[in-house]
Order: structure tokens, then sequence, then C-alpha cells
């Protein structure tokens, strides 16, 4: 009857503290996060412009970062490289913007570890011109766009009581439909990316 008893406290004791632990990771709702992320990888995007390489690895530099959540576990995402636009638009000869959003999965949050799985769809569009001869060429022959397909799957690492902060590793595949010129062709890539995360996290009154 004892070692029942003892057996039974033992556990009651583990649980309690297994809560309390998961508690202080859930004293609030996500309502809204912004941050960056950087990285590489390797890009297939055929617009077929004189300027442009098919095949070549991408350096992601800091994009823009927002998250809007519907509830704990789920969220809406969007991504945008805008130093990689940037950059793109003031050193080649072409217009380019691209951005993705994504439904971002989280089952293990809140916690301090929380692992997530994020399809997106995504677009871009660019248009070329030499500023010469091609000038006058027509929009459909200078100008490309392409539909992603990514996903994002990683993990993210919480810090504080009310997970204001964090960092996250990710992986993030796609594939492309890329039209450009008079064709259409399947593209697609790889990036693997680090980022860092900021939060607004409102009241909780069930935990109070």
């Amino acid at each position: 009857m004892k070692r029942i008893l003892v057996v039974t406290s033992s556990l009651a004791l583990l649980l309690a503290i297994a809560g309390h632990a998961n508690a202080q990771y859930a004293v609030g709702h996500r309502s809204f996060g912004g941050g960056t992320s950087l990285g590489g990888g390797f890009t297939r995007l055929e617009y077929n412009f004189p300027d442009v390489k098919n095949n070549r690895g991408y350096l992601l530099l800091p994009t823009i970062e927002l998250k809007f959540f519907l509830s704990d576990t789920l969220s809406l995402d969007f991504s945008v490289p805008v130093v990689n636009i940037a950059a793109s638009n003031a050193l080649q000869d072409y217009f380019f913007v691209t951005g993705e959003a994504y439904i971002n999965f989280h089952p293990s949050a809140p916690s301090s570890f929380e692992l997530f799985v994020a399809p997106g769809i995504g677009f871009s569009y660019a248009q070329w011109s030499d500023g010469n001869e091609n000038a006058g060429a027509r929009l459909e022959d200078r100008s490309g766009y392409a539909f992603h397909i990514p996903v994002r799957i990683g993990f993210e690492i919480n810090f504080g009581n009310r997970r204001n902060f964090s960092m996250f590793v990710a992986a993030r595949p796609f594939f492309s439909l890329v039209h450009g010129g008079t064709n259409t062709k399947a593209g697609g890539g790889f990036f693997a990316e680090i980022g860092i995360m900021g939060y607004a996290v409102k009241y909780r009154a069930d935990r109070y």
C-alpha cells in the first residue's frame, strides 16, 4: 500500500512539474510577429533574359518576415526578400519583384522548442530591357513571371516566459512554373535559412 502511495505521489509530482514547465510558455496568445531571415541555396528560374543565369547559387539576403496568428498553433506568414529585390533592380537591367505567403502549422506550440511545417504559394515578376534596341520589343517577349509552391520545414527556439523573441532554422524547397518570353517551363530550388522573430503577445485570461 505504501509503495502504491509513493508511486502515485511521484507521478503526481512529475505531472505538476511538467505542467508548470509548459505553463511558463503559455501565459499569452501571440497575435503578430515581425523579423528577418537570411540564408542561401540553389535556384532554377528560366526567364530567358540575356543577363540572367538559369542555374545558379543564390544568396538569400535579409528578408522581411511577418506573421499573423489565427490560433496558438496556426499562423499566416509572409516572406519578402526586400534586399534581394533592391539589389537585383539596382545591379541588373531588369525590374524584379517576388514574395511568398504560407500557412504555418506549429502543433507543438506553445513551448520553448517548436517544430513547424508551412506550405505556401508565391509569385515573381521580372521585366527586362537594356534601354536600347530591345526597348521596343513586345512586353511579352521581355517579361517573365513565375508561380512558386514552397514549403518551409524547421524548428523555432523561443526565449522568455511569454515567448516574445525567437530564433528559427528552416529548409525551404520549392517548385515553380516559370513563363519567360514565349515559353513556360518547370523550375525550382532549395534554400536553407536562419532567422529571428519578435512577437506581440496578448493577455491570456485563462492563465490568470
